[in-house]
């Protein structure tokens, strides 16, 4: 059943997915013994079983919950009584959640979006996409980086969760097709920074309000894009939007930043 699981798990995590790990660690008179496990994914879904009834229940509540709240791992043990079980005894769960790592995806290879890729090569263990309407652009690009060409960027692929976007085109027309497409993803990447002016910044957001995008959903958009460690120069102003979405992804922008500019 271990070895199932494993191959399972595996398969979600290359497909981009996610999923707890529920492992019996300890068991005296309960359902199962130590060693067996169980998946929940994230629509309450399960694989395997440690148990049955009021337990797996109870175990598959907890899992969801850590998947809300962002957390890895958890153990606890519980009296099988205390959850109504007759059979009684006491069994200790271990928690983890198993996913994909997170996907950072660049779109235009200029020269901030090529330093952006350059840096978080070095720097994360994530997914790096880079995207580009110039199939030139992405040639000969280093190992660890996927290219993907965008004819016009036309039609923007849907971003795995999680995800954070980085928008560096060569126009403001395409900055604007990028960003009105990953507003409409569902959920949409969990960061999404616009490389621009603060006058460029007012014109896209009327841009995209104008196009009925709503107001919440605008407000998501980060630009200018970057924390203020100062210099304007492609390396600085990658290094700035690096720093920014690694303080997201680790919960630290509000105290890093201050409020959202």
């Amino acid at each position: 059943m271990s070895r199932g699981i494993f191959r399972r798990l595996a398969e979600v995590v290359e497909s981009g997915g996610g999923a707890v790990l529920v492992t019996v660690v300890a068991a005296e008179g309960a359902p199962r013994e130590a060693g067996a496990k169980m998946l929940v994914f994230p629509d309450g879904r399960v694989e395997g079983t440690v148990g049955g009834g009021a337990l797996e229940h109870h175990a598959i509540q907890i899992a969801l919950d850590l998947l809300r709240r962002g957390e890895k791992t958890f153990l606890e043990s519980r009296e099988l009584g205390d959850l109504g079980m007759l059979c009684g005894g006491r069994t200790t769960l271990f928690y983890e959640v198993v996913q994909a790592p997170p996907t950072l995806a660049i779109f235009g290879a200029g020269h901030v979006g090529r330093r952006l890729m350059e840096l978080a090569r070095l720097a994360l263990s994530w997914r790096i996409v880079l995207f580009d309407h110039r199939p030139e652009q992405l040639a000969d690009l280093p190992p660890g980086v996927e290219g993907q060409t965008l004819p016009h960027f036309a039609e923007i692929p849907a971003l795995p969760s999680p995800s954070y976007a980085v928008v560096a085109t060569d126009s403001h027309d395409t900055d604007f097709l990028v960003v009105s497409a990953l507003l409409a993803q569902e959920p949409g990447p969990a960061y999404l920074g616009l490389l621009g002016s603060s006058s460029k910044a007012a014109a896209i957001r009327a841009r995209l309000l104008n196009a009925g995008i709503p107001q919440e959903r605008v407000d998501r958009v980060r630009c200018p894009v970057g924390l203020p460690l100062g210099g304007k120069d492609p390396g600085s102003v990658a290094l700035s939007i690096l720093a920014e979405l690694v303080a997201l992804h680790h919960g630290r922008l509000a105290e890093i930043a201050g409020p959202k500019r």
